[in-house]
């Protein structure tokens, strides 16, 4: 072979190799930034989207090829297995919000999602649309409206034929929305209710739609949680202990919770987790649960509880807990002119017992903070000094520096309290 051709493949080689780990970079990228990689296969468009954290809002062919039961659950749809329902309150919002015999129907969505035997998802949507056009009924211009259905059921292995079908050409002024309870079964259809005056041959007969069924003693399953605190952090799962007082704790003292294979979240030990699952326990040791959602999150009430000082306490800022007392913060925190409580779950205790325990993480707190100032319980701002906060409450004061100096102490005093106190 002559060496020039040869010099030519070979860097051509090269060129490919070099693209190719290019683009694996940027996948692996986008994969631990959880944003979507768009690939094409045969001329089809397809979205990786199986490491996102919240896909409820994808269109239904956009829908990961493995979507889980837990996934599903985690979405909002009304999930049919076998004998368990899940999420039944969203299918019956959605009939409420489009019935027919509603007053003012609301335009609303809802995906279901069926479970075969074989553990594989059927997925079906439907949407309920008011259009601009109008007509006139009893006398009144009302507007015309429609339902959107979409089936899906590319992931059953046994289907005769794997399709995504869409009907847009479904009338809201001839069909409603309809849950029948039967003996063997509870079906819901989208029933026609008007008699259709057919004009041709051609014309495009209407019928009621069925759109999925479960059995009539089918368990209407609740999620259930649990709070606990990581004794074991893996790549792709963590041992929680459960704390004591939870029901969970009767079937092990040890749960092991998978994060998923796309997870990318590292959960240390001793941090405290609020652990939503489907509610079943698998007997193993440690024992298992399918997970819907992980929170850092300690206690589902607590209340700051703030006690003007005491006169026979001469110092006005007191130490509640120095950084060097524990890995987990990069701050100090302190009180101001009085002493800090807090009550979790209706047992009050020090602020600094609780911080030293583990019952509550300063995050959580000024989490729930920044909540009740997005929703207007108390005031506050935030200032342009790199990110301090101040929150208002009706008895005390929150301020969280963040300053571009690199200050990040927690001061929690009495109502009034400014930024520049403390400066």
């Amino acid at each position: 072979m002559d060496k020039r051709i040869l010099t030519i493949i070979i860097a051509i080689i090269l060129i490919l190799v070099i693209a190719l780990g290019i683009l694996y970079i940027i996948d692996m990228n986008n994969i631990k930034n959880n944003k979507p990689i768009v690939f094409s296969t045969w001329g089809k468009t397809y979205a990786h989207v199986e490491n996102l954290s919240n896909i409820e809002n994808l269109e239904i062919e956009n829908l990961p090829k493995q979507y889980s039961l837990q996934q599903a659950i985690k979405d909002g749809c009304f999930v049919i297995t076998n004998n368990k329902i899940y999420n039944k309150n969203k299918l019956d919002e959605f009939i409420k919000n489009t019935g027919v015999n509603t007053e003012s129907r609301k335009e609303d969505t809802i995906r279901i999602v069926e479970y075969t035997k074989e553990g594989d998802p059927i997925i079906t949507e439907i949407s309920f649309k008011i259009k601009a056009e109008t007509y006139i009924l009893s006398g009144k211009q009302v507007n015309k409206t429609t339902y959107i259905l979409k089936r899906d059921n590319t992931r059953d292995r046994f289907a005769a034929e794997q399709k995504i079908t869409v009907d847009e050409d479904i009338p809201g002024e001839i069909y409603a929305i309809s849950l029948q309870e039967g003996c063997e079964e509870t079906k819901l259809s989208l029933k026609l209710i008007a008699e259709i005056q057919y004009v041709d041959s051609n014309s495009k007969i209407y019928d009621s739609i069925d759109i999925c069924s479960y059995l009539p003693n089918a368990e209407i399953a609740d999620l259930s949680y649990f709070y606990g605190t990581v004794i074991e952090s893996k790549q792709n799962h963590i041992i929680v202990e459960p704390k004591e007082g939870e029901e969970i704790r009767k079937s092990a003292d040890k749960i092991s919770v998978s994060l998923g294979e796309y997870n990318d979240a590292i959960y240390q030990v001793g941090t405290n987790v609020k652990i939503t699952y489907t509610g079943t326990v698998m007997e193993s040791y440690p024992a298992k649960v399918d997970a819907i959602k992980i929170e850092l999150k300690s206690a589902e009430n607590f209340e700051i509880r703030f006690y003007d000082k005491h006169p026979q306490i001469d110092t006005k800022i007191n130490k509640v807990l120095d950084k060097s007392e524990t890995n987990k913060y990069d701050y100090n925190i302190y009180s101001y002119d009085g002493s800090v409580n807090i009550l979790i779950n209706g047992e009050e205790i020090s602020l600094r017992n609780a911080l030293l325990e583990n019952r509550i993480t300063m995050d959580e707190i000024i989490v729930k903070a920044n909540i009740d100032l997005k929703a207007k319980k108390i005031t506050g701002a935030t200032y342009k000094d790199g990110g301090s906060s101040v929150y208002n409450y009706e008895n005390y004061t929150i301020i969280k520096y963040h300053t571009l100096e690199g200050k990040r102490d927690v001061y929690i005093g009495p109502k009034g309290i400014t930024i520049n106190d403390f400066n």
